[in-house]
């Protein structure tokens, strides 16, 4: 348990360490300089760095929990939600309203239902009835970034939930995972799948502002787009950050999994540009997505090789930053599982 402990503090010191410094750096994108709260101040950036912490540690500990559980499949969706409510905790701390909103949108759930009867005349007379628009508020903008911020963390539990299970064999009777069935796994690929399809619903179809829908290519699959091969980055990231946790307790897997993180970082730009619109007309403006991602403003565009080199700073970061995270909370999770050491003197 301690060495887990000295692990997360040294992890966020260097986050925030290195957060600081990117901020002083010139030509860094606007929306990264106006995203912290009170001006960036050492408790926002603590915060943070738990926030992006949380992104390995809660899907470790979501794939501990599938692993361990006879109903992987109903675990899944209880989990996804328990894991960004932690999330968007640590975020509200960190990050302004005015960047979740940008990304959220703004909640008209309340309007819709009761003005133009989306849900039909029931809906409209509960919501009419109870007359609790804050209520609803409250409730919207949870489920908005639940949805969103499950994308990524379903990938990355099912990802390491592979190495759980492979590891789980070799720890103690109390850490030992169960073995999923044949009917396990497809329960459990069923429910990943709804899951996928509900967090598209709400945060593409659905969606409540076109700051995050303008960026993606139209191009695609009928109904999917560009979202299919940004879906397909989110696992490639995930992939690789169960590669690397279990290269952690297998040594001889360090060669394969750095190996693989070098190949990712020119897939995952591909990915990125496929996904992305390349020509977002906005503000007398026409930038690519990737230009509003990584570039310092929507005017001033940045060469290929520039953006090639701050995406592979970035998909880096995230698969070392997830990696951490991950390895953080399997450590907890190894101390307070560990069968207790029997007293010396005690009979065999």
């Amino acid at each position: 348990m301690t060495k887990a402990i000295l692990a997360l503090i040294a992890a966020v010191a260097a986050i925030v360490s290195a957060i600081t410094l990117v901020l002083r750096l010139p030509g860094i994108p606007y929306n990264v300089a106006e995203l912290f709260l009170d001006r960036a101040s050492p408790v926002a950036l603590t915060f943070f760095a738990l926030a992006l912490l949380w992104t390995g540690g809660g899907a470790m500990l979501l794939s501990h929990a599938l692993a361990r559980s006879r109903r992987p499949y109903v675990v899944l969706p209880i989990g996804l939600l328990v894991v960004s409510l932690i999330g968007k905790f640590l975020l509200s701390r960190s990050v302004t309203y005015e960047s979740l909103d940008d990304i959220l949108g703004s909640n008209t759930l309340f309007a819709a239902v009761t003005q133009r009867d989306v849900w039909g005349p029931f809906w409209r007379n509960v919501f009419l009835t109870t007359n609790a628009p804050g209520l609803v508020d409250f409730v919207e903008r949870r489920v908005r970034f639940a949805a969103l911020y499950s994308i990524p963390e379903l990938f990355m539990a099912l990802a390491l939930l592979v190495t759980v299970a492979r590891q789980g064999a070799h720890r103690s009777p109390r850490a030992a995972a169960r073995r999923l069935g044949w009917i396990d796994f497809l329960m459990l690929t069923l429910s990943a799948a709804c899951c996928l399809s509900l967090c598209h619903l709400i945060v593409i179809t659905w969606a409540a502002t076109d700051n995050l829908t303008e960026l993606i290519a139209v191009d695609g699959l009928p109904g999917v787009g560009g979202t299919l091969y940004l879906y397909a980055l989110t696992a490639l990231v995930a992939v690789n950050v169960g590669l690397l946790i279990d290269a952690t307790n297998r040594t001889g897997r360090w060669a394969l999994a750095l190996a693989a993180s070098v190949a990712a970082v020119p897939l995952g730009w591909i990915l990125l540009t496929s996904g992305l619109e390349q020509q977002v007309s906005k503000y007398g403006a026409v930038f690519s997505g990737e230009q509003f991602l990584l570039g310092p403003d929507r005017r001033h565009a940045l060469s290929p090789v520039v953006l090639l080199a701050r995406w592979t700073l970035v998909e880096l970061s995230a698969v070392a930053i997830g990696s951490v995270g991950a390895w953080i909370a399997d450590g907890f999770v190894r101390a307070a599982t560990s069968s207790p050491r029997p007293a010396a003197g005690a009979a065999s």
